[in-house]
């Protein structure tokens, strides 16, 4: 059998055409060696691969793990390690899940909260003494009220807007409506003030 491949191929004239996966250029699609390429899904269950990847990261770091080998081990890159860190220091838990499902470019969302979430590290070390000259220093409050009669009305309309007037109204205006009336309103009969002299 060997033998009689070997006639044959001595034998025959075989033309060779160019493979018909080309363009015409003699070079062939999905890699130039005619086979396709795999398919590698950036999204998975409605999740970004590489941003869920950069997440777990963060956490193995945070159980103790260096950085270097975390990259190393999920195979990312430093950048996209640093941006989630940033990213999830910020506590902006709605932009975070945004990010996840990619609803928001991942780099843009990590760079606006880049400060914020320095700052919001660097508070939480602080002492109590610390805290409360950063508070007096910038004009910060915990109190509510004081918060909401600082505001200005542009400001305090986009709380509005972000919360919804249904939620203001249910959780504010509502529960400090008093439920019955203080007192009752009472009926006083006015007597004349001039009287009949005859």
């Amino acid at each position: 059998m060997l033998q009689r491949t070997q006639d044959l191929l001595n034998t025959s004239t075989v033309e060779f055409k160019v493979p018909s996966s080309t363009n015409g250029t003699r070079h062939a699609r999905n890699g130039g060696n005619g086979h396709a390429r795999r398919v590698r899904r950036q999204i998975q269950h409605g999740y970004r691969h590489a941003i869920r990847k950069a997440d777990l990261a963060v956490t193995l770091v945070g159980c103790g793990m260096a950085v270097t080998e975390a990259i190393q081990l999920l195979n990312i890159s430093s950048a996209y390690f640093y941006a989630m860190k940033a990213l999830r220091e910020s506590g902006d838990t709605d932009l975070y899940d945004a990010v996840l499902k990619d609803r928001t470019p991942f780099f843009a969302a990590a760079k606006s909260v880049k400060n914020a979430a320095t700052v919001i590290t660097a508070y939480a070390k602080c002492s109590e003494l610390e805290k409360a000259l950063v508070l007096a220093a910038t004009g910060a409050t915990a109190d509510a009220a004081t918060l909401l009669r600082c505001l200005c009305p542009k400001h305090l309309v986009e709380v509005v807007n972000r919360l919804g007037t249904d939620w203001v109204w249910d959780n504010m205006i509502v529960p400090a409506m008093p439920t019955k009336p203080a007192t009752e309103p009472k009926i006083v009969i006015a007597e004349p003030a001039i009287t009949d002299v005859t």
